[in-house]
């Protein structure tokens, strides 16, 4: 289906939704588009990337994410949907399989200000809107981080669900390649934006404001997920200094217990009725100054505490 967007004086917007066979012999014939980029920008698996076709326009691939997704989508074609800019003679031809609804925000709120004003304008508007897709998911993830952070430093949860981590590393990792490889994209079409740098510069930087936000939750992620490692490692060895104490403080009753537990004829003190109550008097003694000794060298305590 195609769709004229927006049309003025100097420049033309004109988009191309879910476009079937017919729309393909359109594009060839009317708006000059080569066949093979056309059918190249339908292929779901493609990435970022610009290219400069032997008639002198410009063709740029994105992918801006898609709100629909669920959170424990991990693949490409999940997390985003792809949109492509065929950028020649003062028009604009967009194409893409479903509706994005950015797009339609960009071409009323043009029409009802009459902004952009010029070409350059248009294009920067809608690769901007492109970009700004991702706010939604950075925002997500660092909700989901600041989750992880409260478990781990709060003590509530000592086990968290790997297939959350799994999730979380996984979109990270996803986004960031998206950017970078848009950052490069924007970078190579320098050309294209020769008289208006500052334009370019703008997109550039709202990618990089991005990135970074999503490089800086991954490294922190990192960090707090050693730290998680190590606080379990300190809980069991907590749990094992514990059963050390117990078991040194029971080790000389043990002894003592045993040791008239043998069947001898004569032992110490074995035919005297007070040598019961001196015997217990001893390990209960023994018992005390056990547990005020490791209680004084703080054996007793824990990491949790």
């Amino acid at each position: 289906m195609i769709t004229e967007f927006l049309s003025k004086k100097d420049f033309k917007w004109v988009d191309v939704q879910e476009p079937e066979t017919e729309d393909f012999e359109r594009l060839n014939t009317d708006f000059s588009l080569p066949y093979l980029l056309v059918q190249d920008c339908l292929r779901p698996e493609h990435l970022p990337k610009y290219e400069e076709s032997e008639e002198g326009g410009h063709f740029l691939m994105m992918r801006s994410f898609d709100n629909e997704s669920h959170h424990h989508d991990t693949s490409v074609q999940e997390l985003t949907r792809k949109i492509a800019l065929f950028i020649s003679d003062n028009r604009l031809v967009t194409i893409h399989r479903i509706e994005l609804p950015y797009l339609s925000s960009i071409a009323e709120k043009s029409k009802k200000t009459d902004l952009p004003k010029t070409f350059h304008g248009l294009i920067h508007q809608v690769i901007l809107g492109v970009i700004r897709t991702y706010d939604v998911p950075v925002i997500r993830l660092q909700d989901l981080y600041d989750g992880f952070e409260h478990e781990i430093l709060a003590k509530k949860n000592e086990h968290l669900s790997t297939i959350r981590i799994y999730h979380f590393r996984r979109q990270t990792f996803i986004l960031k390649r998206i950017l970078k490889q848009t950052n490069d994209a924007l970078y190579r079409c320098k050309d294209f934006w020769v008289d208006h740098p500052s334009m370019l510069q703008d997109l550039r930087e709202n990618v990089d404001q991005l990135y970074f936000q999503l490089d800086e939750l991954s490294v922190n992620f990192e960090h707090l997920f050693n730290l998680h490692v190590a606080l379990n490692d300190q809980r069991a060895n907590d749990v094992m200094k514990l059963l050390t104490v117990f078991s040194s403080i029971l080790l000389p009753l043990n002894f003592i217990a045993s040791f008239y537990g043998m069947n001898f004829d004569y032992l110490p003190g074995i035919h005297s009725q007070s040598s019961v109550v001196i015997l217990s008097l001893a390990m209960l003694f023994i018992t005390i100054m056990a547990v005020w000794y490791f209680r004084r060298r703080g054996w007793f305590t824990t990491a949790r505490e």
